[in-house]
């Protein structure tokens, strides 16, 4: 009766992870670009997500995730040379600048409609070089995991996962040098820098979701749109596509600093823009 179980949980749990993979094939039209120059800070770190790989200092580094111990392997390839750098991975997406690798660690303990939930939840620092991991913060009780989407060496942002993929919950702000943590209760899938702000978009749903701007540190959170599908940085503007849950879109602007929108288009049916 226990392995009947057992398998049955294995199995939602596979499913989840499918649905996750094919929630991120199908939700293109929620996008996020930035054409303006490359700078230090959020740029120095790259997010790697379970279902795309990336490039830092001529080492890709990719992830897969273990049904058998409902977490993901973290791997790295350089010169033809594949290893494990991590068995104990349970974020969907983390980010690393060559040096550090950020992620959250967990026991998994059931699958649910919105996602999975997990006990001992830690976020953790993985030293490349020493190959050491260092725990920044524990966390209490049981709750989602987190998945890392941006670093800029001082702070670090996340959210919970959900069954959206690149749709996160409760963003949260990560002082890492005193470590804590600040929840914004607000959803999320990118942040960028946009001058001295962070721009924070919840593009990864399928429905949309809102855009903000925040300090690095999180405070003064002053809100773009309550629900776009579409965000790009051009210039001196920030342009993005708002949407009803009818599906009627427009396009529209304001500056960096998120004052001065204006309407582009009119409302109509089909992705403004």
């Amino acid at each position: 009766m226990k392995n009947k179980r057992n398998q049955g949980n294995r199995l939602l749990t596979i499913c989840m992870v499918l649905l996750l993979a094919f929630s991120m094939l199908f939700t293109a039209v929620g996008t996020t670009e930035n054409v303006q120059a490359a700078s230090n800070g959020l740029s120095a770190y790259k997010k790697i997500t379970f279902y795309k790989s990336g490039k830092v200092n001529g080492t890709i580094y990719s992830m897969k995730y273990n049904d058998r111990t409902n977490r993901y392997i973290v791997y790295a390839s350089k010169n033809g040379k594949k290893k494990a750098l991590l068995n104990s991975c349970s974020s969907g997406s983390i980010v690393t600048n060559g040096k550090y690798l950020y992620y959250e660690s967990a026991a998994f303990l059931r699958s649910g409609s919105f996602g999975g939930t997990y006990k001992n939840r830690k976020l953790v620092q993985y030293n490349l070089k020493t190959r050491k991991n260092k725990v920044l913060i524990s966390f209490r009780g049981e709750g989602p995991a987190d998945s890392i989407i941006g670093c800029d060496g001082t702070y670090l942002y996340m959210g919970y996962q959900t069954q959206y993929g690149d749709g996160l919950g409760n963003f949260a702000v990560v002082n890492l040098k005193k470590r804590q943590i600040k929840r914004l209760g607000k959803d999320c899938s990118t942040v960028q820098s946009v001058k001295n702000k962070v721009l924070v978009t919840a593009v990864g749903f399928p429905h949309g979701g809102p855009v903000y701007l925040i300090n690095r540190d999180g405070s003064k959170c002053k809100i773009i749109s309550d629900r776009a599908i579409k965000v790009s940085v051009k210039g001196n503007y920030i342009y993005y596509t708002e949407a009803t849950y009818d599906w009627k879109t427009r396009k529209c602007r304001c500056d960096l600093n998120g004052n001065n929108k204006k309407a582009l288009t009119a409302w109509s049916r089909g992705i403004a823009g």
